[in-house]
Formats: C-alpha cells, structure tokens, sequence
C-alpha cells in the first residue's frame, strides 16, 4: 500500500468530496499511517495532499515515505506554504524532530481538505479555531447552492459528516498530548464507515473532486486493494 505508484495529476480545480468518498479515503490513509507508526515507531513527516496517489474507486496509497528521514536538520530552507500549513505547528521548524502526534495533526488537516476541497494555504487552527466544524458546513454548503454537489441534507449524512469532523478536530489539537492515536483514528473512521453502510446505499463514488494537488493512479479491475 506504501509504494509509490506512478500516476497523473487531475487537472480541476478541488471540490467537497461526499462523506462516503471521505470515509474510503480516510481509511485507507490511516491503516497505511498506523502501519508506518508500528514499524518500530516510525514517522511518515511529510503527510499532504501531494503525496498521496488516489484510485478511480477512491482507493488511496501514501507515498514517499521515508524521505524526510534523509533532510538535514540544519539546513535553513523552508517549506512552501502549500506544505507548511499540513504540518504540527511543533514540527515547522526543521530542526525539531518529527513526531507521530505531528504525522496525525497532518492527517487531521488531510481530512479537513477532503471534507473541503480546500487546499490549506493558511493555518486552519489559527484561521478558524474552534469554528472549524461551521466554516466546513459553510463551505459544503455553498458547492450546494452552486450545483457543484448534490444536496443530501438529511440526518444520516449530518451524523456521518458530523463524526468526520469531530475526528478530524481531535488530530488537528494545538497540544500533542490532545490528539488521538492512529489506531484510535482509524477504529472511529471504522465504525463511521460501517454505521454509514448499514444505514445507507450509497456507493463510495462521488462527483466531486478532492484537490487539483492529488494524483490519480491506473487501477486493474481485477484487482482490489
């Protein structure tokens, strides 16, 4: 699930995913984040948006993982703002070490951009603070009134969007100690996931796009992951 696989940029702008499209993705992306967590403690330190490869069934693999293991600690570069804002504020100067509470508040901002579209070119937490879950609302709901999503405004799809967000608002905590660990991320998005399935018929496909900065990978049809 790890290796990097070749594939091609989407060429439209981001947009809201639907929240089954979210659940598929989130999981995907938190079993392969726990499974870097349980080698030896291990951190993948350069968790975005760029750096995840996405299916034509919303299946989705990490990629260059291990890479900022080789970055040197005393160089004085700094990240772009496109990767700036997806880092633990803890972690954005480049001599601190990388931690795997830092790996989930990346994850927690990964979440925030599927929900939105939104590619964080500003610090969410300090943006929006605790009013993160309103200005998502907000967001979706403009893609709504713009035709740009379908409405699907009920209390199934309220409760599944509301358990995203509160995942997500436990893994972008401005305090490491706060946020939750990824085998208790993934559990949560598990049983969101399974809630969602028995509750609903809806297919994990969406008509939405996530962002312009993911990539598409070829999937074999005979092939599942």
């Amino acid at each position: 699930m790890l290796n990097k696989t070749e594939g091609s940029r989407t060429s439209a702008g981001g947009k809201p995913l639907h929240w089954t499209s979210c659940l598929k993705i989130a999981e995907d992306l938190a079993s392969g984040l726990l499974y870097i967590h349980q080698n030896h403690g291990q951190t993948h330190g350069n968790l975005k948006s760029s750096n995840v490869l996405l299916g034509s069934d919303f299946e989705s693999c990490l990629t260059d993982y291990g890479i900022t293991s080789f970055r040197n600690p005393d160089s004085a570069e700094e990240s772009s703002a496109s990767s700036l804002f997806y880092q633990a504020p803890e972690c954005r100067d480049t001599r601190k070490p990388l931690t795997q509470e830092a790996d989930v508040y990346s994850f927690g901002v990964l979440l925030l951009e599927l929900l939105t579209g939104k590619t964080p070119f500003q610090d969410l937490v300090q943006e929006h603070g605790s009013d993160i879950p309103k200005w998502v609302h907000s967001v979706r709901e403009e893609e709504i009134e713009s035709g740009d999503e379908p409405a699907s405004s009920n209390d199934a799809s309220e409760e599944k969007l509301g358990a995203l967000l509160n995942i997500a608002m436990a893994c972008v905590s401005l305090s490491p100690e706060n946020r939750l660990a990824m085998r208790e991320v993934l559990r949560m998005i598990r049983e969101a996931r399974t809630e969602a399935q028995v509750s609903s018929n809806s297919s994990d496909h969406s008509p939405g796009r996530w962002s312009d900065t993911v990539q598409s990978f070829p999937r074999d049809e005979h092939v599942s992951i």
